[in-house]
């Protein structure tokens, strides 16, 4: 895929284009829908087609060819290459920008992430520590997975889901959950070992306190 970059469109699209450290970054497509498949899309905008890449996700939102289309966009810039995507909505650029920080996934895991799940059930599968869900995207492993997790976790929740597209709410000891698993990984203990234990702590012990806690299923990890 080609991204197509040239300074002289800052002045022409306004408003979508900003310029960060010299580079103009795309934030957003509004042309017509010129060609779509199930990973790319072009679209037209002042004469020049963008090639865009686009997760399943937003390929079965998008119009019929020939249609206006806007798409929230996210330019990767390499050493080799500029690469543009394409996304339904913000949420699910939020998500790509995040899921690019994890070590071992790039951008074409991150659309294959984007085009298993909607944006809400991927980030409720990050949330909730899912990682045999998670790790059944391609190219998604087990320790990614885990990874994703570890990383991602409070990163999510500084995206502003909408009502209608945010992940469902977790228990009420959720954060409590966080900071003994991440007091446990520190140590050392797998992610997947730890949320297990850290579960079946919390189920049998009413205190919440959490040095307390981070003992209790540090005792059970060494059974």
């Amino acid at each position: 895929m080609v991204a197509v970059w040239c300074p002289c469109l800052a002045p022409q699209f306004g408003n979508a284009i900003a310029s960060k450290r010299g580079i103009v970054v795309i934030h957003q497509l509004t042309g017509t829908l010129l060609e779509k498949a199930s990973s790319a899309a072009v679209v037209g905008v002042g004469g020049i087609g963008f090639e865009v890449g686009v997760s399943l996700y937003t390929y079965d939102r998008l119009p019929e060819v020939g249609q206006s289309v806007t798409l929230h966009a996210y330019l990767l810039v390499r050493e080799d290459a500029l690469l543009l995507y394409g996304f339904h909505d913000r949420v699910e650029r939020e998500l790509f920008a995040r899921l690019i920080t994890v070590s071992g996934i790039g951008a074409r895991t991150a659309l294959a992430a984007l085009s298993g799940f909607a944006p809400a059930d991927l980030a409720q599968a990050i949330l909730s520590g899912d990682s045999r869900r998670l790790s059944g995207v391609p190219g998604i492993g087990k320790k990614t997975a885990e990874r994703m997790i570890v990383e991602l976790r409070d990163k999510l929740l500084t995206i502003d889901f909408p009502p209608s597209a945010a992940p469902a709410a977790t228990d009420g000891d959720a954060p409590l959950k966080r900071d003994v698993a991440s007091a446990l990984i520190n140590f050392g203990w797998s992610p997947v070992v730890v949320e297990k234990a850290v579960a079946q702590t919390l189920a049998e012990e009413t205190s919440r306190d959490l040095s307390y806690l981070i003992k209790q299923t540090m005792k059970r990890l060494y059974r």
